[in-house]
């Protein structure tokens, strides 16, 4: 009786799913053909320069607030940290621009070495998305800083 149900299923799941996979062709080629054809004021999506975190600066005046760009650098320095980025501390991911965040900024970019001055700007962005790219860092924090969008050379 089990085996008799179980065969049932078997059968009934395969169809279910033949079904599905015939009705998302179906949809698949009817988007495909339709697409061509969409409103007049859709547009295609254009690719920026740069955008998200990558074009901000922050600093010490950012350090009551809770930003997502500033997660965003606390997770990319932790990512450095991990792999023996001298001077690195572990730092809270708490969106707070605070003197931690700011004492690991100094000694990445003494690290590199640009200008230790302990802004998050352009050259410590491009910096920052490039090390975490060599060494595969390249998850959501990475995605959501802007560091995709990124020249392949450092800005001036």
């Amino acid at each position: 009786m089990l085996k008799g149900r179980i065969r049932t299923l078997a059968v009934t799941g395969s169809t279910t799913v033949a079904a599905a996979l015939i009705a998302l062709s179906a949809t698949a080629a009817s988007a495909a053909t339709t697409t061509a054809s969409a409103p007049a004021h859709v547009t295609a999506p254009t690719v920026a320069a740069a955008s998200g975190c990558v074009t901000e600066t922050f600093t010490t005046a950012d350090q009551n607030t809770d930003l997502q760009c500033v997660r965003d650098e606390q997770v990319l320095l932790n990512n450095l940290r991990s792999i023996g980025f001298a001077g690195l501390q572990q730092l809270t991911i708490d969106g707070q621009y605070g003197s931690h965040t700011t004492s690991d900024v100094v000694s990445f970019q003494k690290d590199i070495p640009i200008t230790a001055d302990g802004r998050t700007g352009p050259q410590t962005w491009w910096n920052l998305c490039h090390y975490n790219s060599v060494w595969g860092f390249t998850g959501v924090y990475w995605h959501d800083a802007g560091c995709n969008t990124e020249p392949s050379t450092p800005p001036a």
